[in-house]
């Protein structure tokens, strides 16, 4: 059981209700964890800022509050400030997705979280890191995706409206629409040339809201666990979608699901993280040396 934890919250996160669940979460949570603190991120503290000042203090348990946006904020942040090493990280699903918490067993309701807490099962977390677009560098901690996958997040990050459906929603909306790209795909010596509807990686076995496009990914595994679909109708996309919520999609022909050391994309399509949109290919994909403690559910 941690006996002090610093949350980290991100008022915006499941578009703005964050700051409003907050206000009831903390007199609860500070009832099973009196020596707990927290701050809140804004216009001049970032996630980041907030992120290093906690650990300065001498913080080591950092909880973060938030979605998977949040998360892979306060993961960057980590990587990027050499604060890896310096703390266990615990995250507290409150965005609209929540994809990475699905995917390490971590429940949302705020009893169930605490005695997942008590519970303390911590692994050691790898991280993602992503090379793209015109030299830059990004890291991620649950999934990864190009093609379709990045144009939904896109559409998404526009929509005005935060709901952990909307990823599906807008996955079934604008597929007969879509054109897949011709991409070429590399990886440990493998090489695919062709027309993606999608290309995902990553640790976490969840994407999109609860899809399990990475049914055989593992989070302290040593390779990138990587599912992509080419030249695949669409009416054979269309009739296999319930496959995405029960891990079977590998079993769709045209779909390979596989592991990955050293992943790149060649082509122009788009890119997105952890549900977030980054920008443009061409990637590469690979895990860092950097492993972060995290705790975790069963």
């Amino acid at each position: 059981m941690i006996s002090a934890p610093h949350f980290i919250v991100n008022p915006a996160a499941a578009g703005g209700r964050a700051a409003r669940w907050w206000r009831y979460a903390w007199p609860v949570l500070l009832k099973r964890l009196p020596k707990a603190t927290f701050s809140v991120a804004d216009r001049q503290h970032s996630l980041a800022d907030r992120l290093e000042s906690a650990v300065g203090a001498v913080h080591r348990e950092i909880v973060g509050v938030g979605g998977d946006g949040t998360h892979h904020d306060l993961v960057n942040a980590a990587v990027n400030r050499g604060l890896t090493q310096a703390c266990t990280y615990t995250p507290l699903p409150l965005g609209s997705g929540n994809d990475w918490c699905r995917s390490l067993g971590v429940p949302r309701h705020i009893l169930q979280w605490l005695q997942m807490v008590e519970e303390d099962r911590t692994i050691l977390h790898r991280i993602g890191q992503l090379a793209y677009g015109d030299g830059n560098l990004r890291y991620f901690v649950n999934a990864a995706g190009l093609a379709y996958d990045a144009e939904v997040v896109r559409r998404s990050a526009t929509a005005g409206y935060k709901h952990r459906l909307l990823y599906p929603f807008l996955t079934a909306l604008h597929l007969p629409t879509y054109r897949p790209p011709a991409l070429t795909l590399t990886y440990d010596g493998t090489r695919v040339a062709g027309q993606f509807h999608t290309i995902g990686f990553g640790m976490g076995r969840c994407k999109g809201g609860g899809m399990r496009v990475l049914p055989h990914a593992e989070p302290t595994a040593d390779t990138l666990a990587l599912t992509y679909a080419v030249d695949v109708p669409l009416h054979r996309i269309a009739a296999n979608g319930w496959r995405l919520y029960t891990g079977s999609i590998g079993q769709v022909p045209g779909v390979t699901t596989t592991h990955a050391s050293v992943i790149t994309v060649e082509g122009t399509t788009g890119l997105e993280a952890d549900g977030e949109y980054l920008g443009s290919s061409p990637v590469r994909a690979e895990l860092t040396k950097a492993r972060l403690k995290v705790r975790c559910g069963a």
